[in-house]
């Protein structure tokens, strides 16, 4: 995949590796030697160029766990690597709008309405039967696909064990992960009677052994019983209740890898291990409990750009989140879940030392005994801790860059966000709803003192022209969050011009409420289109953040001044 279009990507390349060799250090001082060109922070990544319909990528399930939990963590622990920012930024070090991330509630407000009707539709049509066309692969989950009467196909999961844990984590996890950017399937709870089923004669299931077989009613009423009993629906009528998820659009060909690129796509030129939308998922995991994090719950979908050009691209999904929100900790009797890999050396080894006597940190957590409420809670929780069930090789190139990108689209969302998506879950104690919500707003703020900790966190820049001068305006995110305090904070700014050389501006100012910071009166130098470089220095009281340097130019076309990078130290 290419950061900008085919005429940036050699600016881009040049950018990205200045942009490393910066963070792993070259210089004591304020300013180093980083300069961006002045341009446009690129906002959109065109890596949609026609391809070939790729081969299907497919992971056996044996070696793909034996590499993820013991080859992939070992051999990286035991590696040396330099710190990396990730590749895939633009000039203000945010994530452009591609086929794996698009820009939503990070950028742009979204209501509460938007957030609980997620990608797309209600779910299949219940007006009319469904026609059942296979048994559900693999999982743990019963299950089964369907056919309505609008010609939609849908994977129809119902809870193995706990009532409404699987299916309502699969709906909450999935609207937020889609408020913050991510391409999901469109995912709904829905209750259904068995006489809305109706078999296929051509409907198949598959043996152990892989072979296929007909399906038949028989089968389908051993999978319906293994789920938790029907509750009584509309006129007392037993319904069953899953959670139907659409059938993306276009031709699947497996999930996509967790370091390198597919070699059969010419869009994807950015290591996975490198790109900030998936090392960042380390931290939105974190929040919602989600530790399934495997290669087979990606899908790259082949999208045909005309009708039988055989010429599309390929679209990047996340999948299966039916084990967060603390589900795989309750019904899979991993009471580690969230705190290590299901194989993890460094806890057997410290066990095997104390003889057992180590009282490891998840053993004491407490949750109520809700219905549909999992092994999760915030009084304990800890971000930093946190690690999914399988290693997963973009987490461990994760740096405190791509955890503060991740923070700042968490904090968008408001309680009534998280409420929001928590009741799509369609829990039948108002109370799970409201511990559940609750949780996840706890959760959100020690995410965010995780995220926004680690770097200085002024941002969201802009430039106001006042005559022959400009004022500069900033916001402090921690004070916007209610992290750190206004009257406690202080910031000291000092102008710079391409050389490094100070051009004799500076202010002290104080975070006016909301974390408003605006400075006046700066004068661009006349050369290099004024190119100017804004040191923040922030102060909490005796104890001083990472700087932040706004890099600005004026327009070679409007003379207009704006911000064209941003960096963080």
């Amino acid at each position: 995949m290419s950061l900008a279009s085919a005429t940036d990507n050699r600016f881009v390349r040049a950018l990205v590796c200045l942009l490393s060799v910066q963070i792993a250090g070259c210089g004591a001082g304020p300013l180093t030697s980083l300069r961006f060109e002045n341009r446009d922070p690129v906002w959109r990544v065109d890596d949609r160029q026609p391809i070939a319909l790729p081969a299907e990528l497919e992971v056996l399930g044996l070696s793909s766990d034996v590499e993820s939990q013991v080859r992939t963590e070992i051999l990286h622990d035991m590696a040396v690597y330099e710190p990396r920012l990730a590749d895939n930024i633009n000039s203000l070090g945010e994530v452009p709008d591609s086929t794996w991330f698009e820009n939503r509630i990070g950028r742009q407000p979204m209501s509460a309405e938007e957030i609980a009707r997620g990608p797309g539709g209600a779910g299949p049509d219940l007006a009319s039967p469904w026609t059942v066309v296979s048994a559900k692969l693999g999982g743990t989950a019963p299950g089964f696909v369907i056919e309505d009467a609008r010609g939609d196909r849908y994977l129809v999961k119902l809870d193995p064990l706990q009532p409404e844990a699987e299916t309502g984590a699969e709906v909450v996890v999935q609207r937020l992960l889609w408020a913050a950017g991510y391409h999901v399937p469109e995912n709904n709870v829905v209750y259904f009677p068995r006489t809305q089923l109706e078999l296929s004669p051509e409907a198949t299931r598959k043996r152990i052994l892989g072979d296929k077989v007909a399906l038949t009613a028989a089968d389908l009423d051993t999978t319906v019983g293994n789920a938790p009993p029907p509750v009584p629906g509309p006129g007392g009528v037993p319904v069953h209740r899953a959670m139907a998820s659409k059938y993306l659009s276009g031709v699947p060909v497996g999930g996509y890898p967790m370091s390198g690129t597919r070699a059969d796509d010419g869009n994807d030129l950015v290591p996975h291990e490198h790109r900030r939308d998936l090392r960042a998922q380390a931290l939105f995991f974190a929040w919602l409990g989600h530790t399934d994090v495997k290669q087979k719950n990606t899908l790259d979908m082949w999208i045909e750009l005309e009708p039988d050009s055989g010429r599309g691209y390929l679209r990047h999904h996340l999948l299966d989140f039916g084990k967060g929100l603390g589900v795989w900790g309750q019904t899979g009797l991993h009471e580690h879940d969230g705190w290590s890999a299901h194989f993890d050396y460094r806890y057997a080894f410290a066990s095997l030392l104390a003889l057992g006597l180590w009282r490891r940190p998840w053993e004491n957590l407490q949750w109520p005994q809700l219905r549909g409420v999992g092994r999760f809670e915030a009084v304990d929780f800890n971000p930093a801790s946190y690690d999914p069930a399988n290693p997963y090789t973009p987490f461990l190139h994760a740096d405190r860059f791509d955890r503060y990108w991740a923070a700042k689209i968490i904090s968008a969302f408001t309680a009534e966000h998280i409420v929001a998506a928590v009741q799509q879950g369609q829990y039948s104690d108002p109370r799970a709803t409201a511990y559940l919500s609750a949780t996840l707003i706890a959760r959100q703020r020690k995410v965010l003192r995780y995220g926004f900790g680690e770097v200085g966190t002024v941002d969201r820049f802009r430039v106001e022209a006042t005559g022959a001068s400009s004022r500069l305006c900033a916001q402090d995110l921690s004070v916007a969050v209610g992290l750190a305090e206004a009257k406690s904070s202080r910031y000291v700014l000092e102008a710079y011009n391409w050389e490094g050389r100070a051009i004799g501006w500076q202010r002290e100012l104080a975070a006016a409420p909301g974390g408003e910071l605006c400075a006046g009166g700066l004068r661009p130098p006349s050369r290099r289109d004024g190119y100017t470089m804004v040191v923040y220095r922030t102060f909490r009281g005796d104890d001083e953040t990472p700087a932040v340097i706004a890099h600005l130019a004026r327009h070679p076309d409007t003379g207009v001044l704006r911000v064209i990078g941003i960096q963080r130290r």
